[in-house]
């Protein structure tokens, strides 16, 4: 109830100072006091007749402010993704390099490297046909 008696007499003051000095507020400022007055009556209301929902946002932007920005979920789902990316790639060049042809042993596969066959800087497309596996020899000794 005090909220709504504050509001009132901020209304009222605003519309004595608008009576008295009308040239000197801008219809700017008429809409920033409108939108002013309907933001606080949401407000209100939110606070007043639905608490649990104003309770559940607060909570999840607690939670979400909590929880760092990488964690170890994020962290093993990219890692997932990466090494079924390469199992794929394996598979689609038999298992072997890309470029020295050596064969590739599914336990070492998080040794090898994800390429463009064609680099990306001489008119390469940026798309899965376009990558292939090296391993760290040939990804060290490799110009692109």
């Amino acid at each position: 109830m005090k909220s709504l008696l504050f509001l009132s007499i901020l209304i009222f003051i605003y519309y004595q100072l608008n009576r008295w000095y009308p040239f000197e507020i801008s219809f700017n400022y008429h809409l920033y006091f409108y939108l002013f007055v309907a933001v606080y009556l949401l407000i209100y209301y939110l606070m007043n007749f639905q608490q649990n929902f104003v309770y559940k946002i607060m909570k999840n932007v607690q939670d979400t402010h909590n929880k760092p920005l990488y964690d170890i979920d994020s962290l093993s789902y990219k890692q997932n993704q990466t090494q079924g990316l390469k199992n794929n790639l394996a598979m689609k060049q038999g298992w072997r390099c890309m470029h020295c042809q050596n064969p590739i042993l599914q336990q070492d596969i998080h040794n090898y490297n994800l390429h463009y066959i064609k680099p990306l800087q001489f008119g390469g497309q940026n798309n899965i046909q376009n990558l292939g596996l090296k391993c760290s020899q040939c990804s060290t000794f490799s110009p692109y």
